[in-house]
């Protein structure tokens, strides 16, 4: 008597592969797109951007970019690069914020 599980045409197993290699399709898609937002951003970093960037925004921008520095089987790289521009967002979205409440004080 066979194993069900370890059969190829078991429906489980496929299903399983199948979100396997979407999982792994998923994060090359990311690290594609990390790589991408990483040149752009070194092309164009946030200190250059308007200032009149709402600091909300830059704040989650910076979120974000920690959040997917933790993404496993990230190359390390990438990761560094990643939690650099977090906190190069976070920076400006102080400084942003500032520049706002000095505004608000000299009215």
């Amino acid at each position: 008597m066979s194993d069900k599980s370890s059969s190829p045409t078991n429906p489980e197993s496929g299903a399983l592969q199948s979100l396997q290699s979407e999982n792994q399709r998923l994060r090359d898609l990311v690290v594609s797109l990390s790589a991408t937002l990483l040149r752009n951003i070194a092309i164009h970093p946030p200190q250059d951007r308007d200032e009149t960037s709402d600091a909300q925004r830059l704040m989650h921008e910076a979120r974000e970019f920690f959040r997917y520095a933790e993404i496993p089987g990230l190359k390390k790289e990438i990761a560094e690069g990643l939690y650099t521009l977090g906190h190069e967002f976070m920076a400006k979205a102080v400084e942003v914020e500032t520049k706002l409440q000095r505004e608000k004080w000299k009215k």
